[in-house]
């Protein structure tokens, strides 16, 4: 069934899955290229 067709409570149940999903991988992949930066700095360093 459909969101329009009358399942509402699993389509609505599963949408709120989905972003928090989206929400949390955000989050992660964050956290994740946040330390890649300080390899940017040391790098620089050797040029000077």
């Amino acid at each position: 069934m459909s969101g329009v067709n009358g399942d509402k409570a699993r389509f609505n149940r599963v949408r709120k899955q989905k972003l928090a999903r989206r929400v949390r991988n955000r989050e992660m992949l964050k956290g994740a290229v946040a330390p890649a930066k300080p390899a940017v700095v040391a790098g620089s360093a050797k040029k000077a």
